[in-house]
């Protein structure tokens, strides 16, 4: 199965897509592979793209104005959509990077404007763009919802549940960044819970 029919089976499971809408849409589509320590996009840049992740695994992550960082998410699902929003809309540059943390990562990704102007088009890639956009924002509520309703213990219970599939390759560091706490803090939460 090559690339472009594997996209097809995930965004068709989204949202219904006919595999004629979907042959005439594809070539739409590039192909871009990039290595571990390279970044997607970063802090500042113009993001004009739309990137489905087809193997790889990222973080996405902002940076204090005293250079700590801190994760914002984890892309390693096939058909995870990888973008700035704020920036592929043209409100302001991207306010965060995204960063390879695996040997190589995969994407197929498609300009925004092109992405959107297809929904012109065709109606069932209007309705998938909708559904994407919904599950944007209930990530989004989540996300927000553990951090002011669950303490930190809770948080790292969530998130080894949440990322199960790569929990064993994030480095603690990283895992810290992202529950927005330190190392130290984390380790003690992982000798309370029993994990070494």
């Amino acid at each position: 199965m090559n690339n472009y029919d594997e996209l097809y089976i995930i965004l068709n499971n989204i949202s219904p897509i006919s595999k004629d809408v979907w042959d005439d849409i594809k070539y739409n589509f590039k192909e871009k592979t990039i290595y571990k320590g390279d970044y997607l996009f970063k802090i500042d840049d113009d993001v004009k793209d739309f990137y489905f992740l087809l193997d790889g695994i990222a973080r996405y992550y902002y940076l204090t104005t005293d250079g700590k960082d801190f994760n914002k998410s984890f892309a390693y699902k096939k058909g995870h959509l990888l973008s700035s929003i704020s920036s592929v809309i043209g409100l302001e540059k991207s306010p965060f990077s995204v960063e390879i943390l695996s040997e190589k990562f995969t994407v197929l990704y498609i300009p925004y404007e092109d992405f959107i102007n297809l929904g012109y088009k065709y109606i069932s890639w209007h309705k998938l763009t909708l559904k994407i956009y919904e599950h944007l924002i209930i990530k989004k509520e989540k996300r927000e919802a553990d951090f002011l309703l669950l303490n930190a213990t809770a948080r790292y219970e969530k998130f080894l549940q949440d990322y199960k599939d790569i929990v064993n390759i994030i480095p603690n560091y990283q895992i810290a960044a992202f529950l927005g706490i330190t190392e130290v803090a984390l380790s003690r939460i992982r000798k309370n819970i029993n994990i070494s």
